[in-house]
């Protein structure tokens, strides 16, 4: 007797193979048997000819402080993820000291362009070290399965409050955080995570902490690594550091070493592609080494006052305060200034004033709906004026109301189809659980599904698909996910490949202390199971015992894939 059978799929392996006609049956949140499957069950499910697939593994999330009030981690299920990896950039919320509790929170909510007053009101602080985090999500339980990254900022944090993010640590505060790494392994951490990249700016502008790591702290947490059987190092990089470091870091571990953001940039078309190839290079000589991309444009949506992106380039203003915005938004020296930023050739700047891919998303007045879904540049050109000044002049009209959208980077797909194809390339960069009022990119698979393998053709569907479950499962010692085979975890999804996709963006105002965020849906999802357990049934979640596990234990030795070789790009 078996707890679930779904009769008349088309189940896709996971692992690349051809896609098969049959029946999957589950049994005590596994797989027991695929193809031809004999025998009643408590549940049984007619596919109808739609593809059963592995969950998604989505590598690169930020639901650190949302599961603790959510056990679902919306819309992880909702748009076809099963597993979930927190902690990435090294931006999480444990180990947290009382006394540097608001610190690490503030940090967040600036560097990951989350509500602050949404964190303060829904975070439950039950806990302080890395270890009572852990086992508060295992008690509220959890609707994915959950990874744990430790997280470098924290660590600087929690040891050396705000000084974290102004200078190096000595060596008695760097002996504390190897200290705290190696509770947090001890714990059931899968890794580090951390970042040097030069976006990345905490509470008050200041510089995220992990960026005031000198080399050799960088060097002493991969050296606590090498201790441990398992493990992966993620790292947000910027210009200080490439892939040459991560190779260095990586032989000291022994561990894989994990790249991003590999986006491709108009203003920088070979970056990307010198990233991978390095990468790919490392590889050929046995080292574990892998990038992190995105197979969607990279988008924000903001108001003036929140302006994300605008606020790690020069002269910009750090303030929200809407007076003190009117009256430096007013000002044609600062305009003048700001011009000037734009056409600098700063490589972090990832806005280059492409006003024609600025649409004016949502207005403030009644009066100028007309102008919505229209470009910045459009409108200005009409209009007889210089762009920037419309963009500011709509702005202040609106009482800083008025929403755009930025579309930075990614946007030119011809650039970006040969990162997907590597073997090399997990893909992943959704984001999801932060900068939740800007951009929703946690249905990255469906897209990949629907987008480039059927529409574009870039991959067969079971190559799509093996790209972001088994590959990232491999690469992450995340073990018996990431593919449907006997014995393996029922992690499933259930789709339809000819309507697969995802829907624009849509507002809504759900958070704690009704903080807003923008969520996608995905036509063609049909259902998601975790662990054998259904938790979304194609249009809501269900009200389950939350079947998710906290994962604790990963496979040691390194991954293969990609090693030397690379598959070709489609079959």
């Amino acid at each position: 007797m078996h707890d679930l059978i779904i009769r008349n799929a088309r189940i896709a392996d996971g692992l690349g193979n051809p896609l098969i006609e049959g029946d999957l049956a589950v049994k005590d949140g596994r797989v027991a048997a695929v193809g031809e499957v004999t025998g009643d069950a408590a549940e049984t499910v007619d596919a109808g000819g739609m593809v059963l697939a592995p969950g998604v593994i989505d590598l690169h999330t930020h639901y650190d402080a949302q599961l603790t009030w959510d056990q679902t981690a919306s819309p992880a299920g909702a748009l076809g993820v099963t597993t979930v990896v927190v902690g990435n950039c090294g931006f999480g919320i444990a180990p947290a000291p009382p006394a540097h509790r608001d610190a690490i929170l503030a940090n967040l909510a600036e560097v990951e362009g989350m509500s602050l007053a949404s964190l303060q009101a829904g975070v439950d602080t039950n806990y302080e070290s890395f270890g009572e985090y852990m086992d508060l999500l295992k008690r509220k339980g959890v609707y994915p399965n959950v990874a744990v990254l430790a997280s470098h900022t924290v660590f600087r944090t929690a040891v050396m409050g705000d000084e974290g993010s102004t200078r190096a640590a000595t060596a008695d505060e760097l002996a504390q955080m190897l200290d705290l790494f190696r509770e947090a392994m001890d714990a059931g951490a899968i890794g580090l995570g951390s970042s040097s990249n030069e976006n990345h700016r905490g509470a008050g502008g200041l510089p995220i902490a992990s960026r005031m790591a000198d080399d050799d702290e960088f060097r002493a947490l991969a050296a606590v690594m090498a201790d441990y059987d398992h493990g992966v190092f993620m790292a947000t990089f910027g210009e200080s550091h490439g892939i040459p470091f991560l190779e260095e870091i990586t032989k000291i571990s022994g561990r894989p070493g994990f790249y991003a953001p590999m986006f491709y940039f108009s203003h920088q078309p070979e970056r990307a592609a010198n990233i991978m190839t390095a990468a790919e290079a490392a590889r050929g000589r046995g080292l574990p080494i892998y990038t992190q991309a995105s197979c969607q444009p990279l988008s924000l949506s903001f108001t003036l006052d929140r302006a994300y992106i605008m606020k790690a380039m020069e002269h910009w203003p750090a303030t929200e305060d809407h007076d003190e915005l009117r009256q430096i938004f007013s000002d044609p020296a600062f305009r003048d200034n700001f011009r000037k930023t734009l056409a600098s050739s700063n490589s972090q700047h990832v806005f280059k004033g492409r006003w024609d891919w600025v649409p004016i998303t949502i207005t403030g007045l009644e009066k100028n709906k007309d102008l919505e879904g229209r470009t910045v540049a459009e409108v200005a050109a009409e209009r007889g004026v210089d762009p920037f000044d419309l963009f500011l002049d709509l702005g202040l009209e609106e009482d800083l109301a008025t929403k755009y959208t930025f579309f930075l980077l990614n946007m030119e797909e011809e650039g970006v189809a040969p990162l997907l194809v590597n073997d090399g390339t997990l893909i992943c960069l959704s984001d999801a659980g932060a900068h939740n009022s800007l951009l929703c990119d946690a249905g990255f698979a469906m897209h990949l599904f629907g987008h480039w393998a059927r529409d574009k053709g870039l991959f067969d569907l079971p190559t799509a698909i093996r790209k972001v479950t088994s590959d990232p499962a491999d690469t992450y010692g995340i073990l018996d996910r990431g593919q449907l085979t006997t014995g393996a975890w029922a992690d499933m999804i259930l789709f339809d490949p000819d309507t697969i996709s995802i829907t624009k963006m849509e507002r809504h105002f759900d958070l704690p202390a009704g903080g807003e965020r923008l969520l996608r849906r995905a036509p063609g999802l049909k259902g998601t199971w975790v662990n054998g357990v259904q938790v979304f049934d194609g249009e809501n979640y269900l009200e389950v015992e939350a079947p998710g596990e906290v994962l604790t234990k990963f496979a040691g030795g390194q991954p293969t894939l990609g090693m030397g070789t690379a598959r070709e790009a489609a079959e």
